[in-house]
């Protein structure tokens, strides 16, 4: 049953990605239209992240979750890198956390 659920959610995927090609292929979007789906990706991902923060940032997780996120705001404000973001902002929760976990104690 499980295979057959892995190749729904395959066939599923692939005509999500797909059909956006073969509908855009014909129809030309306006300048108005452009503009309104240009960033689409970004906020999509904005959200993806914001969600998982808040999912993430309880109990003893706030703080290095906050921290972590301020940093990636900053270091996106200067025009750094995704890989850069990923690095500082994995490097500054975990050592806040190690941090609070070594003051716990």
């Amino acid at each position: 049953m499980s295979w057959v659920v892995i190749i729904a959610v395959g066939v599923g995927s692939f005509a999500f990605r797909l059909a956006p090609l073969l509908v855009f292929q014909r129809v030309e979007l306006s300048e108005r239209g452009d503009r309104m789906i240009r960033d689409a990706g970004t906020a999509a991902i904005a959200a993806l992240i914001a969600l998982s923060a808040h999912q993430s940032a309880t109990g003893h997780a706030t703080l290095p979750t906050l921290l972590a996120m301020a940093a990636g705001v900053v270091l996106a404000a200067r025009g750094a890198s995704i890989f850069l973001l990923l690095v500082c902002g994995g490097a500054i929760y975990a050592a806040s956390v190690v941090t609070m976990n070594a003051l716990a104690r």
